[in-house]
């Protein structure tokens, strides 16, 4: 189970680590005694720096204090990393979501523009089959719109001559010209 941490908790975690390795470090810098570090004595600094010492047992020993600054710089440095991180994939998340909406208005402005031609080019379709069918025998042309939807044949209807669009409606078969009129025929679009 994985658990997420708020911006803010994780601030106060930074502002928290910060403070201990501050706390540590002035500590080591002005009282080493009371973090139970010695210092050397001034007459043993005053010999010489380059002789070795004697024994193995009178060399200084790593201080626990020491790793352990070691490890809250180093934690500090991989945390301010991890922030650093973090801030630019936000920064991308968001550069992406903004893109993601310009070409999805995009995409909308491209489906209204195809809908619109794809309206006007199939209204100049019904328009030109509708002067053909002005010229045509009624009963043939209603032969041919039978085997249209009502709606298609409402659209022919509408854009033909009115005299012969009545002829053609009373040789259709009574059920489908009700269908034809009863079914909307919207105007054509500009």
């Amino acid at each position: 189970m994985s658990r997420r941490v708020s911006a803010g908790m994780a601030l106060l975690l930074v502002l928290l680590s910060s403070t201990a390795v501050l706390v540590v470090g002035v500590f080591l810098i002005l009282r080493p005694d009371w973090l139970g570090l010695r210092l050397p004595a001034a007459d043993s600094l005053a010999s010489d720096p380059h002789a070795l010492p004697e024994t193995l047992d009178s060399l200084p020993l790593p201080s626990p204090w020491e790793d352990l600054h070691e490890q809250l710089r180093y934690s500090a440095a991989r945390e301010a990393a991890l922030l650093d991180s973090l801030n630019r994939l936000r920064h991308h998340t968001d550069s992406l979501r903004t893109e993601l909406q310009r070409l999805r208005s995009e995409l909308l402005l491209w489906q209204q523009r195809w809908s619109q031609q794809s309206d006007t080019l199939r209204w100049q379709h019904y328009e030109a089959f509708a002067k053909i069918y002005n010229n045509a025998p009624p009963e043939e042309v209603a032969r041919i719109l039978e085997q249209l939807p009502p709606q298609e044949a409402a659209r022919i209807l509408k854009a033909m001559n009115r005299r012969q669009a009545a002829r053609v409606i009373t040789a259709l078969p009574p059920e489908y010209a009700a269908a034809a009129l009863n079914s909307p025929a919207p105007p054509p679009s500009p």
